[in-house]
Parts: structure tokens; sequence; C-alpha cells
């Protein structure tokens, strides 16, 4: 056995624990100076798990239970565990797993760390085949972890200081067992320090997929030896390796001196190595826990019980609660939502201040232990963290948020108070719709927070309380205050009494999903018909920023114009636009284009001097700064047809389109670029990019599927990418066609 042992030695990277060890990191306190020194020792003694084996009646120091190791040899590599087990530091910098065996001579430490590991080998059944990520997955994977949560706690790709270490997963796992422990983490981990992000078979495996991107082969082969393994569980009683893990059944007893007799300058909290675990601890957490040891002047607080909770789970990676917390600004830009419109607070997980008076118990319990969430178009998920680190959570924070009870009148059933709250509610009265979703149903582009849920979630008093005076609970809210200083802008509504208004909404939305519609949910479309001259709408439109223009010309053909850019956005034929999107929803939506036959033009510049005519098109700019080229407005002729006016790095343009007939009959839209100035020498026009630009006859150019140009010279057409690019030198006044292949 001893030559075998001495090739393990030589093979395996193994350092004695020491002060140059990096330290054990805690997630919740990555930002010490928000957490105070009685929680931070307390937090500390509870990660680090010290009363697995040293009793302690003090809930605060309760040991985060170690992962279940009942089927570890089906999840992690039998080499990665010999390693892990022999130094723990070493192997993953900055885990709260002591060096149990860095007491021993290296060679017993090596022997010992191996047959451990041929024990916990042979727990679970067979490990999982080697399966290679697919680059599809691991693409999927790396967006949906950089968007779902994972880089609160963990680095993005792009490493980041102060994030809880993921270890060399690629050397652990496989992809199969990676992804079956993120779809399920607290059965593996039951301390929800890695709570269940709520992830789907398919999820687990991109994401699964993308922290093993780099495993190009399998890891060597380990084949447990049974007498080895027979050692090891017999070593796994003796260091005690049981206190902290379960296998198949309950933990083993504390056994040692209880917390408040141990010596506070020996053991596991001195820096020299000796017969115990050894913590690579900082001083300043050696210090901390040293002073958590010390008997209290009196037991926790409700605020410091929350404040402990809200550290153990690191909640304040995601939520601020008063001053403390919130997502920091080097992680900020990874928190994202579905609806742009809503602003921060359609990206950013909502605050727990005063969460306790707002959240009614039962629904607060399901947020906290079963990750119940009311904002589907948040990409950050709220997780869940399980019964057994979360029950009482929900209710100390019950306990300590209150609010003074709100002064209204409850209107009575008999005056029909649900009809009046969905008058309210409707597009003819506060128009709460034009915001709020209806049993999923959207009025406007806007997809706040469901109506129909409110009243199972929110506390009553408090509704009243927000309603009254949003800003004060949320300063950033994008929601209206509808009694400025307790006055209604409806009078003829129950008098004008703010309290039995916001009541009979209150007593509407108790009906939940079977309270009747409110007016307005469905609403007619609002088109924007063309008569006999031109219409001009300046607001966003496909593939253009919210500083478009869009024109419809009589004869029904249309143009929108992007006056960010300086270009033309798209054309087409038909129909002009339905403006929901842009009168609904307090305007933040864009229009909607009901032609047909669209054809739309490159975004970036329009206008380019070019060095040679194989010289590359310049691409778009979108650096932060002032813009090179500004729009300075326009005029309108007769027919309502404006003159667009605008520059373009100091070069003024004119641009006036005109619809014309052509001799069948058929509107097309002519073009007219008039400069005040000469144009600079090497100046170009990009007409056009697309895969599809053939010449049609003189000086006619087919671009795309719908659209023929007629130019006024002989243009240019290159390469550009997978496409074609059209450009027309500028020697002087531009006039170019624009003729849709199908009739209007």
């Amino acid at each position: 056995m001893q030559p075998l042992i001495a090739i393990i030695v030589a093979a395996l990277p193994f350092t004695t624990s020491g002060a140059s060890a990096e330290p054990p990191f805690i997630g919740g306190l990555a930002r010490p100076e928000q957490v105070s020194p009685r929680i931070a020792g307390a937090v500390l003694i509870s990660e680090l798990s010290c009363a697995a084996c040293h009793a302690t009646t003090r809930a605060d120091l309760a040991a985060k239970p170690g992962p279940d190791l009942s089927a570890v040899g089906a999840r992690a590599h039998g080499a990665h565990l010999r390693e892990f087990i022999a130094n723990p530091t070493a192997t993953k910098p900055g885990t709260t797993m002591p060096a149990v065996l860095g007491h021993l001579p290296a060679a017993e430490r090596t022997a010992t760390a191996d047959a451990l590991a041929h024990y916990l080998a042979t727990l679970g059944g067979a490990a999982q085949t080697f399966t290679r990520p697919a680059p599809p997955a691991v693409e999927r994977g790396r967006k949906l972890y950089h968007s779902v949560g994972c880089v609160a706690c963990h680095s993005p790709e792009t490493p980041l200081a102060d994030s809880v270490p993921l270890g060399p997963v690629a050397e652990k796992y496989s992809l199969a067992s990676l992804a079956k422990f993120l779809e399920d983490p607290l059965t593996v981990r039951p301390g929800g320090r890695m709570p269940d992000a709520k992830l789907d078979h398919f999820e687990a495996v991109d994401i699964a997929s993308y922290l093993l991107r780099d495993q190009a082969e399998p890891p060597p082969a380990f084949h447990p030896d049974p007498q080895l393994a027979t050692r090891g569980q017999m070593l796994f009683t003796h260091h005690r390796c049981d206190a902290c893990h379960t296998v198949d059944g309950p933990r083993a007893m504390p056994s040692l001196a209880a917390l408040d007799q141990v010596r506070a300058e020996r053991g596991c909290l001195s820096p020299q190595p000796g017969a115990w675990p050894q913590y690579s601890l900082s001083d300043a957490q050696r210090t901390a826990v040293r002073a958590a040891l010390a008997p209290p002047a009196e037991p926790l607080s409700v605020a410091e019980n929350v404040e402990l909770s809200l550290t153990r789970l690191n909640c304040l990676a995601c939520h601020e609660r008063g001053e403390l917390g919130g997502v920091p600004a080097n992680r900020n830009a990874y928190f994202t939502s579905q609806d742009e419109n809503l602003g921060d607070q359609g990206r950013l997980p909502p605050s727990l201040t005063g969460i306790g008076a707002k959240l009614k118990r039962d629904w607060l319990h399901e947020v906290v232990v079963n990750g119940a969430s009311a904002r589907p178009y948040l990409n950050t998920r709220m997780p869940k963290f399980g019964a057994a680190n979360a029950e009482r959570f929900a209710n100390w924070l019950k306990q300590l948020d209150t609010l003074p009870s709100a002064e209204f009148t409850r209107v009575a059933k008999r005056d029909k108070p649900h009809e009046i709250g969905r008058e309210l509610a409707g597009s003819k009265a506060f128009n709460c719709i034009a915001c709020h979703t209806f049993r999923g149903k959207s009025a406007a582009p806007i997809r706040a927070l469901d109506l129909t849920t409110m009243t199972e979630r929110l506390e009553e008093n408090w509704f009243h309380h927000f309603l009254a005076n949003p800003q004060q609970f949320s300063p950033l809210t994008i929601m209206p205050s509808f009694w400025p200083d307790g006055k209604s802008p409806l009078p003829n509504v129950l008098g004008g009494d703010s309290g039995k208004q916001r009541d009979v909404l209150w007593q509407y939305l108790e009906r939940g999903p079977e309270a009747r519609e409110p007016q307005g949910l469905v609403l007619e479309p609002l088109v924007i018909s063309v008569p006999n001259e031109a219409v001009i709408i300046r607001r966003a439109f496909p593939g253009v920023g919210k500083r478009g223009i869009g024109v419809g010309y009589p004869g029904g053909i249309n143009l929108s114009f992007d006056a960010g850019q300086m270009r033309l956005g798209s054309i087409w034929s038909g129909g002009f636009i339905e403006a929901s999107g842009l009168w609904r929803g307090q305007g933040s939506g864009q229009a909607r284009i009901l032609g047909k036959d669209i054809t739309t033009f490159p975004p970036g510049p329009a206008f380019a001097v070019l060095a040679s005519p194989e010289a590359g098109w310049p691409a778009l700019d979108a650096t932060p700064g002032p813009s090179p080229h500004s729009f300075t407005g326009y005029s309108l002729d007769a027919q309502q047809r404006p003159t667009l006016r605008y520059s373009v790095d100091g070069f003024s343009v004119e641009d006036f389109f005109i619809e014309r007939r052509d001799a069948a009959g058929r509107v097309f839209i002519e073009r007219t670029l008039k400069f005040p100035a000469a144009p600079p020498a090497a100046m170009h026009f990009r007409v056009a990019l697309d895969k599809i630009i053939e010449p049609r006859g003189a000086h006619e150019w087919e671009v795309g599927k719908h659209l023929r140009v007629r130019l006024p010279s002989e243009p240019i057409v290159r390469s550009a990418g997978e496409g074609k690019e059209l450009l027309v030198p500028v020697r002087g006044e531009l006039r170019i066609e624009y003729h849709i292949a199908a009739k209007p």
C-alpha cells in the first residue's frame, strides 16, 4: 500500500492549510460595513458550522447543514472529492469547508483523503457518463446565467471580486449531474445558501453546459476500491464528517465542548495548526467570531433576527432595505427586464423596506419559502429558500414592519362599491389598466403588476397608504398620485372622498379573477388614416428609436425616418399605422405598421466620406456623448408634406419626399436631397443594404423583395458582409425614386 500512497502524494498539489490560504467567503458579508458586528459574528459561526460539533442553545448560532452526501458518488467525480477533502481551500478558494485533515502528516492526510473519496464514490450508484456540452446550449446557458440571478452571488464571465466561489465545476461534475443539482439544489444543499432558481430541466442543462464549457475531455477514471471504501466509511465517522453531512440518516449530535465553554484563543479559532479542523480565517473574522461567542446581554431583537436572516440568505445582494443592500453598481447591468417601459422598476428586484407591512403573511411566506413572484417581467427570478431556512423570517418581518391605521370610510355593500371601483379602474377614470394587466390581459404596452392578484398579496392598510402617496414608498415609481394633498380629481364620485374612492377600488379588486373587466381593457384599435394630405406622427416606429418620424402620403404609400441617425427607416404600401401603443400606456410604445410590402433600411449613417470606393462603410457609433448629427426641424408644403432638415458631421441636408404616380397609375415616392453648401469631396450616400441588389434597367435597381429604386447616376454596388451595398457619390442634388413592387 505504501507505494500507492507515495504516488498519490507526488501527483496531487496538496499544501498545508494556513494563514496564507484564502479566508472563507460569505456572500451576505461581502459588504461588511452594512452588517452590525454582532450579526457578522453570528453569521460566521453559523456558516462555518461551529455548532455542528459544539452544542449551543442559541438559535442565532445554529449550524448551516453541509451538503447531503447520500448520493455524492453519482454527483461528483472521485478524483475531485479526494483533492477537495485533502485541501479544501487550495481546491476551492473561499470555501467554508475546513481542512479537517490539515493536522495529519502529508502521507497520512493523502491516504485518509483517498479512502474517504473511495467511500463517497460508492454512494448513489454509478457516476454519470461524460457528455461534452453542445455549443448552442452553452450560448443559451450563458444568457440564462447572466440574467436569471446567478450573478447576484457568483461572478459573471468577466470576473468580479466579492463573488461566492463556484470552485472547479469542470473537475467536479458531469453535465448530467450538474444539471440535476441546478434543477433541485435544496435537496443536496438544504442550508438554502444555494437557493432554488426554479429552473426547468432544459434551463438547468443549458446553464450546466455554460459552466462546463471548457470541459473538453472526460476526467480521469476513478474506480472505487472496496477495501478503501470500507476504511473510508470508518474514517468518515472518526473524523466527524457526519457532524455536518448526512448520509442516509440524521447528522451526528455535537459531542465536543459547548460553544459557551470553548476557549476563544485555541482550537479552530487559533491560527496555529493542531488536531482540529483548520479554518483559514482572517484576523477580522476571528475577532468577529470571538465577539459573537461572548454571552449576549439579551437575546436577539426582532430587528436583529431580520438582519441575521437577510445576511445569511444574502437577500441584500438583490434587494434593498432601508439604506442597506441593493444591486451593486458592478452587477447592475445583469438585472434586466422583459418590459423596458417599466424602467428600473421593471428590472430591479423590489425593495424590502416595510415589506412586512406591505404583504400579507401567507403571501410573504410563499415568496420567501417557495419563491412566489407577481412580477413576470423581471428576468431575475425570486428563488425559493425552503421552509427550514425561512419559516420564521416571514413572522419576524410581520412583527417588525408596521404602519398606522389608514383613515377611510368603508362604503356599504348596498351602495355597490365593486361597481364604482370597476368604473374608477377603467379608462374613463383613474385608468389603472393603462399600466396594469387584468387577468393577464393588457390594454397598453406597459404590463405592470396584475390587478386581480393585488388583494391576495397586499395588506389593505398598506394599499390605502400607498395609493395616497406612492412616492413616499417608492420615490422612483411611475405610479401617479391620484389624490394630491388628499383631493380627488373626480369630485362627483362618492363626493370626492379620497378614502371612499380607495375603498371601492379595494372592494372591487377583492373579487380577484372573478371581478368584471374594467372599461377600456379591450380597446378598439386607433387607426391613423391618411386623407387627401400627408399625416405626420413623431414617435417610435419599428426599427427606429423614439426620435422617429412617420409620414403617411395620399395614395397609400408611407415611410418612417430616424431623426436620431438621420436616415430613412422604412417604406411600405397600404395602411399607415395603428397608434394604440403611442397614445395609451403613457405613450411608451411604438407605432404598429398596418401596410404591406415593408422594406427596412440599415441603421447607421446614410452619408459618409470614403477614402476610396473600397473603404468600409462606417459602423454606427453607440458611444455615449454628443452626436455628430443633428436634426434641425422641418417645414410643410401646402399638402403637409415635410422637408426634413438636418446636418451630418456639419454637412447640411434638406430632405423632401413626395408621392408621385407612374404611367400605369402606381404610386411611388420621389425623394429630393439638396445640399445648401457644396458636399465634401468623396461624400457618398448609402441607398440600400440588402442580400438582393440587382440591376433592372438604366439606373434602376431591385432591392430585396418589394422595392425598386431609380437613381440619377450609375451607382457603386459592392459586397458588404452577407449582402450588398448600393452607394451613390454625392456631387450635388440627388433625386431618387422608390417604387414598391406590389400595387398599394
